[in-house]
């Protein structure tokens, strides 16, 4: 049943009012102290906005350590559950800041959006190939350099991903100055290089993943490492095949040496490890998804997220088909679904799952900053403690 916008505000409203409810009802508990950055930033806090709420969501990586430790979750009449709350509360940061905002609300608040994106490309890349060499010709034998461009041509691939992929750029960076001013908008001090750098190196070790050591407990309530390095796979499998395809972009426009390239060549080499570090990794977290705890979950979260990462996977699996295909009849063929799967992992990549990573790392950063001011007020307290003298040794009270 289609909601009403009145509706739908109400309810949003109330995610808010009811999250900062479990907020200062956790800050007064302070069982989870020390668990993740989440727990440390809400002890920073005495009130909670709805800014501190979309901050502290994102900075969440729903390990649910907290909801397995405590004591006042369902059926307990305070009904304490963050990773649920907080899955909601990204969803909806996800089609506040996306742009434009009438297509954010299509793509996020639906996930036919998605679909209906994906068959159109399909129509459009398969579509374009049977125009261009008829069916007959597209699935001819076509090898050699540049045999990728018999099916689609050069101008075309280079034309359609660069509006693309600045269609992806500029979303999210529309996305990160909306949300980066909304978290910032009551703070004073000063992001530095150094709070940049520690939030880099958390989000690259996915520190906040491993449950103090023991791992998260997701998705049931033992701990467990799988999830932490399931994303360890996909994430740097991904770097993988952003540098596989840089460097076939430098091979291609500045070495003039065109795609396809010899199995053992650098550019090969890179995408298919990094195609297999994702697929491993895909599938793993696809089916731990499977495993997870429905008290803990909110349904559409996790229906978005997997859909997100079937995209992903999808373009995974049809990368390494096109490899396998390509000295066959269906390279062509391969080629051009594999190709409107990343056009759709483009187009719907600031409404997807796929812009999460900008919240969280700029949450990252927001967090190092405000773990830094901490310390440093910390020292400086410390240096203004009066000194005790004691057997004429001057020590520190």
């Amino acid at each position: 049943m289609q909601l009403s916008k009145e509706t739908k505000n109400q309810k949003i409203r109330e995610l808010y009012e009811d999250g900062k409810r479990q907020m200062e009802l956790c800050n007064a508990c302070r069982y989870c102290e020390g668990f993740c950055a989440v727990w440390r930033a809400i002890e920073w806090r005495r009130e909670f906005s709805d800014n501190d709420m979309k901050y502290l969501a994102n900075l969440c990586h729903d390990c649910r350590d907290c909801y397995y430790a405590c004591p006042f979750t369902t059926p307990h009449e305070f009904g304490i559950n963050p990773p649920k709350t907080f899955a909601k509360i990204r969803e909806e940061t996800y089609v506040k800041y996306a742009w434009p905002s009438s297509l954010a609300k299509l793509m996020g608040e639906k996930l036919t959006g998605f679909w209906i994106v994906f068959i159109v490309s399909i129509l459009v890349f398969v579509g374009g190939a049977f125009v261009k060499n008829g069916i007959s010709g597209t699935f001819e034998r076509y090898t050699g350099e540049g045999s990728f461009y018999e099916i689609i041509p050069k101008g075309v691939m280079i034309s359609v991903f660069t509006i693309l992929g600045l269609w992806m750029v500029v979303g999210w960076l529309i996305g990160a100055i909306r949300y980066w001013r909304d978290i910032r908008s009551s703070k004073t001090d000063k992001v530095a290089w150094k709070d940049i750098i520690t939030a880099i190196k958390y989000a690259m070790s996915l520190r906040y993943l491993d449950g103090g050591g023991a791992g998260c407990t997701y998705p049931t309530e033992k701990p467990a490492a799988n999830r932490r390095w399931l994303h360890h796979l996909v994430g740097y499998g991904f770097l993988l095949d952003f540098a596989s395809t840089t460097l076939a972009a430098f091979y291609d426009h500045v070495l003039h040496v065109p795609a396809p390239y010899p199995v053992f060549h650098p550019v090969v080499i890179l995408g298919t490890v990094g195609g297999i570090m994702m697929i491993i990794g895909l599938i793993g977290l696809l089916y731990l998804k499977t495993k997870t705890d429905k008290e803990v979950d909110d349904e559409f979260s996790v229906k978005k997220g997997s859909t997100f990462s079937v995209a992903l996977l999808f373009v995974a699996l049809t990368g390494m088909l096109v490899l396998g295909f390509r000295e066959t009849v269906l390279m062509g063929f391969w080629l051009s679904i594999h190709l409107a799967s990343v056009a759709t992992l483009f187009f719907t990549a600031p409404y997807s799952k796929f812009a999460h990573f900008v919240y969280r790392f700029l949450s990252l950063v927001n967090y190092a900053q405000e773990e830094r001011v901490e310390r440093e007020t910390r020292v400086v307290q410390k240096a203004k403690q009066p000194l005790v003298v004691q057997k004429g040794i001057k020590i520190n009270n």
